[in-house]
């Protein structure tokens, strides 16, 4: 009998290496084992906007690209060397198919990462930009010390300048 795990295939990535970039069709879907990975997109003014970092016990993943064989409009990078569990498209269908509890928890992960994508964007049309700093240092400061302040600012959407300026203001109080 086959067993969930048989279906992954772990990889190793290097710091700053993409897993794919925007007009790709994503071949795989990602579990970070170690490291970390940012899944942003490139706005209209060629501006990097950060989705979502994902950390140990995370999956990342492009579904519409993944299951449609659509290019995708998005990128993923790793920010620091990083191993991860890859999936094809065949063993992710056959796993999703066969194994409930695969299917319950990677339905669980997309449901926790479509509330804070939706949090988070509620939160972005009423807070001031020193708002959304603190509230990221309050609810994933375990990201301050691993991810690069300008990757922090466009994950915040705003500049690295406007960050910096927060920062000194907050640290001035």
């Amino acid at each position: 009998m086959i067993k969930v795990i048989q279906l992954f295939e772990t990889i190793h990535v290097k710091k700053n290496e993409h897993l794919y970039r925007s007009g790709e069709i994503v071949r795989q879907v990602y579990f970070v084992e170690r490291g970390c990975l940012r899944q942003y997109y490139i706005n209209n003014n060629g501006e990097e906007r950060t989705i979502y970092f994902k950390i140990e016990d995370g999956w990342c993943s492009e579904l519409v690209s993944f299951l449609d064989n659509k290019p995708t409009e998005l990128c993923v990078q790793a920010l620091e060397d990083s191993t991860l569990q890859s999936i094809s498209q065949k063993n992710w269908v056959y796993a999703i198919t066969q194994f409930q509890s695969f299917t319950l928890g990677f339905i669980r992960a997309q449901q926790d990462t479509n509330f804070m994508l939706k949090k988070r964007l509620a939160e972005a049309t009423v807070e001031t930009p020193e708002e959304k700093y603190l509230r990221f240092v309050k609810e994933e400061p375990y990201l301050l010390q691993r991810i690069p302040l300008y990757q922090i600012a466009a994950y915040l959407a705003m500049t690295p300048e406007t960050l910096s300026r927060i920062r000194k203001k907050i640290a001035e109080k």
